[in-house]
């Protein structure tokens, strides 16, 4: 459900944005109610095709979506830049309700109405998207950044908005064979890249440069702040071709590169524990290695991935010349942010 999951990331656009992270707001163009008193609850502030938004609306809206980010996504604002959150929050409102207008009276214009088989089908792809926050379809209704009432017309007008999507964008994508093929070439010259790196790390290496100095600069895995160092490790323990290249290996000495299914690695060994067999008062003690590394990650190639990359992309970029072409020819008012429009 692309509105609805619109809806619900609007929001994750902001969390990098009072971390210091990202486009901030120019406050030169920021609206008077930042400085000043509010205006009146049925003030518009935009209007499109004639249909209005009011102060009231846009602010319910803006002021849910600032309440979703910090209770589910954790957002934390200073209160010294409260008012840029809000004015963050109202602009992500007056985009969705430009949207949802014009979406919504094209479809009205194609005559799309929703059967139960339709609802049936959006409430299965709402469960499928609320998974990631570990919510269930009525938490949705429930906990969204609108009142009940509100959220469950979000639904209903989403729903409208996918269909209409269907029609007009998604059930006319086409995908060819050779597209699949080029992007799976390209990643697997990616990887080769990547091994081919990895063979000049290796180099390095040999030649001098110090085993955790250079994880520590470029190693793709969380043990490059220690590193490299994953520790003492025992047989069965890891994947198979690491294991093997880790064990044959004397201390100190560097691997040539190894491919597992996470990437590339290049593998030390700092020190050896031998086996030592049980006794009667002893148990049985097995060899170990203690090992340090350094990986580069490889791109998976997985053509269903790719595909479904591909339709994505596809599908994003129709949605977005669908909907560029709506508000070409649309008359869009915006009085409290002059430059969005």
């Amino acid at each position: 459900m692309r509105f609805i999951t619109l809806l619900l990331s609007l929001t994750l656009t902001g969390t990098v944005l009072w971390c210091g992270c990202g486009k901030k707001i120019d406050k030169t163009t920021s609206s008077p109610a930042a400085q000043s008193q509010e205006p009146a609850p049925e003030h518009v502030v935009a209007m499109v095709n004639g249909t209005p938004l009011t102060w009231a609306e846009m602010e319910q809206r803006a002021m849910g979506f600032l309440k979703d980010d910090v209770e589910t996504n954790h957002l934390i604002i200073p209160a010294n830049r409260m008012d840029e959150a809000k004015e963050h929050f109202r602009r992500k409102s007056i985009n969705a309700f430009v949207f949802k207008t014009l979406m919504l009276e094209e479809a009205t214009k194609q005559k799309i109405s929703l059967s139960e088989a339709d609802r049936h089908a959006g409430l299965r792809a709402l469960a499928k998207t609320l998974q990631l926050r570990n919510w269930t379809t009525n938490d949705f209704f429930l906990k969204g950044p609108m009142d009940e009432s509100t959220m469950r017309r979000e639904f209903e007008d989403g729903t409208v908005i996918d269909k209409l999507l269907n029609l007009n964008v998604r059930n006319k994508l086409k995908i060819s064979d050779k597209e699949v093929a080029d992007a799976v070439s390209m990643l697997q010259a990616t990887n080769e890249l990547k091994c081919a790196k990895m063979d000049d790390i290796r180099k390095q290496v040999l030649d001098g440069a110090d085993f955790a100095d250079v994880a520590r600069a470029v190693s793709e895995c969380h043990s490059a702040k220690k590193g490299g160092d994953l520790g003492e490790i025992t047989r069965g323990k890891m994947l198979k071709p690491f294991e093997d290249a880790a064990f044959a290996l004397k201390v100190g000495e560097i691997s040539p590169v190894v491919h597992t299914r996470f990437g590339f690695h290049l593998i030390k060994v700092t020190s050896r524990t031998p086996h030592t067999a049980a006794t009667g008062s002893t148990p049985e003690v097995p060899e170990t290695v203690r090992v340090s590394h350094i990986l580069l990650k490889h791109v998976d190639i997985n053509r269903k991935r790719i595909t479904d990359a591909i339709l994505k992309s596809k599908f994003n970029a129709g949605v977005e010349t669908f909907f560029n072409g709506l508000k070409n020819k649309a008359k869009i008012e915006c009085f409290l942010y002059k430059d969005m429009f």
